[in-house]
């Protein structure tokens, strides 16, 4: 069974979307990490979500969208996970998506009618 890791971009996704991508990543192998970047303090209720690690990324500018990537790249270094389930609504997801298919991982983006078809295609 493929080892799955789930990340969540938290200041761009509404935590009312939680159960629908857990179980869409769930669908996909054994969830193994699954974590939601946000400012813990701006009441994105992520922080209420069952088996969602909230990563406070504070306060400024893509700094959820920071911490997300430099996690994907240290969790596909690790060699541990075959797919990586990335939610956002947010193109700058694009390389990174990139990246990860480069290295052989399967990358699945969900997220809101408004991401950029960039994304989606990546």
């Amino acid at each position: 069974m493929a080892r799955v890791a789930i990340l969540i971009d938290g200041d761009n996704i509404s935590a009312d979307h939680a159960v629908r991508i857990a179980q869409f990543g769930k669908g996909k192998g054994r969830v193994d990490v699954h974590r939601a970047y946000a400012d813990a303090t701006n009441g994105s209720g992520w922080s209420a979500v069952p088996g969602v690690r909230l990563v406070h990324a504070g306060k400024g500018k893509n700094a959820a969208d920071l911490l997300l990537a430099i996690d994907a790249m240290e969790l596909a270094l690790s060699g541990d996970f075959e797919t990586f389930l990335i939610a956002t609504s947010d193109g700058d997801f694009t390389h990174l998506a990139t990246r990860l298919r480069e290295r052989g991982i399967c990358v699945l983006g969900i997220g809101e009618t408004k991401a950029p078809t960039m994304f989606r295609a990546a």
